[in-house]
């Protein structure tokens, strides 16, 4: 079990331009996922995904949603990511690619399943 104290998780859901998906998939692997990385490494960041929305509610012609799901050791980490001079480098490319404004939700986690993410 997670001790979810102290925790915030954060979930945005980012449009893309279909025909800029694989841009913008390729743009995220170079430019977003080191900054993950480094993040995790330090203990900042608990866990993060990005999943590419295959169905859902609100699924709109000539547009690719994507869940941005991120897990960070309280407001101090997600503060860290988002003054992160990377993440800003990165965020004017992605923003180009997106014909509407993201959601974004974020809050203290309250409950918190598993220890570990399933490998393979």
């Amino acid at each position: 079990m997670i001790n979810a104290t102290g925790l915030q998780t954060n979930a945005i859901v980012v449009s893309i331009r279909s025909e800029q998906a694989a841009e913008f998939e390729a743009l995220f692997a170079a430019e977003e996922l080191p900054i993950w990385d480094e993040f995790h490494a330090n203990g900042t960041l608990i866990s993060a995904s990005l999943t590419r929305v295959e169905y859902g509610s609100q699924e709109k012609d000539g547009v690719q949603d994507y869940v941005i799901l991120a897990v960070f050791h309280g407001m101090s980490g997600h503060s860290a990511h988002d003054h992160d001079d990377r993440f800003n480098a990165f965020l004017p490319k992605a923003r180009a690619m997106q014909p509407s404004r993201p959601y974004v939700w974020g809050g203290t986690t309250i409950q918190a399943r598993p220890d570990a993410l399933p490998q393979g």
